[in-house]
């Protein structure tokens, strides 16, 4: 199960902007490159060295950065991102159990 962080980071940031058009909240470019580089400094990591997962990213970045009260779980990404994160977490799991 490989699993390609560039597009696993586009959907997550893909699915964010999604669920919140759907509460009326736009991101800039600006707060969305924030986003993504957040995701990509912590999941471009190897996995023994990862500390937050992508929804507690997520969710720091909505909570911490934006002042905004919402806790989003894998479902609220989408299809393609949830998926992604289930393998992702399996990956990691593995990887961990190796060692």
């Amino acid at each position: 199960m490989n699993l390609d962080t560039s597009l696993f980071v586009r959907n997550l940031v893909t699915g964010t902007i999604s669920y919140l058009k759907e509460i009326d909240f736009n991101l800039t470019t600006k707060q969305e490159n924030t986003l993504e580089s957040s995701l990509m400094s912590e999941l471009k990591k190897d996995f023994e060295l990862q500390r937050k997962t992508p929804t507690q990213i997520i969710n720091t970045f909505l909570n911490e950065d934006l002042k905004l009260k919402v806790t989003l779980t894998p479902n609220d990404f989408g299809e393609k991102a949830r998926d992604q994160i289930i393998i992702w977490g399996i990956s990691k799991a593995k990887n961990l159990d190796n060692k």
